[in-house]
């Protein structure tokens, strides 16, 4: 009789999974084989550039992200879209031709180790069981703050349908925060009973209710646990010093505005405070203006074009009138035909840029209509 099954033993070894990105074939090959050799987990390529990444079809549950860095002059802009992409929590490892020690060190310091290649390469299988052995979690999770620019405009609708779509498509977890001074309508929204204590709605997806007394605040316990908090925020009614605190420890402000001046009027205070933040390096950086079109048009409201001129900025995103059939109470209906509207905002939070057209000029019209002559 066996006293113990070949089904009872317990591997402690969790494997990692390694994201292998260069667009050099040669430089894929021998980083691959190097990781193959040490045996460090699944490896994954990517045959491009890190500012390529949003186009890897491959990034849910990486552990490790293994990149060609010979490009750069500087680890910001790459870490930037690691963290977006991925995960910020994500190890890092870069190599590079560049034989610099102030380069090295420049990575080393935004904690991303960094290797010589090729003469360092034989590093590389070690750094990346180092790094998973190293890694402490540290509360860094990617901050997107949805404000309304007015009451009742559809802002908590916007902000929970942006953070369940973030939540599937990044397949981590995501939190869904609604301020103390908003509709705390999210509830009605989710269909499940939410209150000060984190709630789950759904696979990777939890919400919270902010209470009075810890109101406007980016950093609590309570959000240790996720990779992405979605803050749905009201501005219209927000003191100076909580636009500013918004302000500075947001990774990145969509002010939701619609057809009424007032609400053109709080993104224009809103974005000129930022931009007096910014000439001392403080503000948010990735700052957007989306015009929600949540009801009907109404005679002598202002449109797309008119918000622009108002604020001093291009709106950035519009969303037209959805509604469902049949259920004028759920004015976002994102469903069909009607997704790319929900894709293009969060792809416009998650750093991702839209592939718009080209427009075909004059010139080139004529030749086409002459080729086909």
């Amino acid at each position: 009789m066996l006293l113990f099954s070949e089904n009872t033993k317990v591997d402690d070894v969790i494997e990692n999974s390694i994201l292998v990105v260069t667009s050099d074939p040669n430089k894929m090959e021998s980083v691959c084989e190097q990781l193959a050799m040490r045996d460090v987990g699944e490896i994954k390529r990517f045959l491009g550039n890190i500012e390529q990444l949003e186009s890897c079809e491959d990034t849910i549950n990486t552990d490790c992200i293994v990149f060609d860095a010979s490009h750069l002059d500087s680890p910001d802009s790459s870490i930037e879209t690691i963290n977006l992409q991925i995960s910020k929590n994500v190890n890092k490892i870069a190599f590079s031709t560049k034989d610099s020690l102030l380069l090295a060190d420049e990575f080393e310091k935004k904690d991303v180790r960094y290797c010589l290649y090729p003469t360092q390469l034989n590093r590389m299988g070690g750094l990346v069981h180092q790094t998973a052995q190293d890694k402490t979690y540290t509360n860094s999770a990617i901050r997107i703050t949805l404000m309304s620019c007015k009451g009742g405009i559809g802002g908590s609708m916007l902000s929970y349908q942006a953070a369940e779509f973030i939540a599937n498509k990044r397949q981590s977890p995501t939190l869904i925060v609604q301020g103390a001074y908003g509709s705390q309508n999210l509830d009605l929204i989710s269909k499940v009973a939410i209150s000060n204590e984190v709630t789950l709605l759904q696979k990777n997806l939890s919400g919270f209710y902010e209470d009075k007394s810890h109101a406007w605040q980016y950093y609590n316990p309570a959000y240790e646990n996720f990779e992405c908090i979605v803050f749905d925020f009201t501005a219209y009614n927000a003191a100076d010093e909580n636009i500013e605190n918004v302000l500075t420890h947001t990774d990145c402000l969509l002010l939701i505005c619609d057809r009424d001046i007032s609400s053109a009027r709080t993104a224009k205070k809103i974005i000129e405070a930022n931009n007096h933040l910014m000439n001392s390096n403080n503000g948010v950086r990735r700052l957007y203006v989306c015009h929600n079109q949540h009801h009907g048009k109404i005679s002598g409201e202002i449109n797309t074009q008119e918000i622009s001129g108002l604020i001093g900025k291009s709106v950035d995103l519009t969303i037209p009138y959805l509604t469902k059939p049949g259920d004028p109470s759920l004015p976002l209906n994102f469903s069909g035909k009607n997704i790319h509207h929900l894709e293009n905002l969060c792809n416009l939070l998650l750093g991702k840029k839209g592939h718009k057209p080209s427009k075909t000029s004059l010139l080139d019209s004529i030749k086409k209509i002459g080729q086909r002559g």
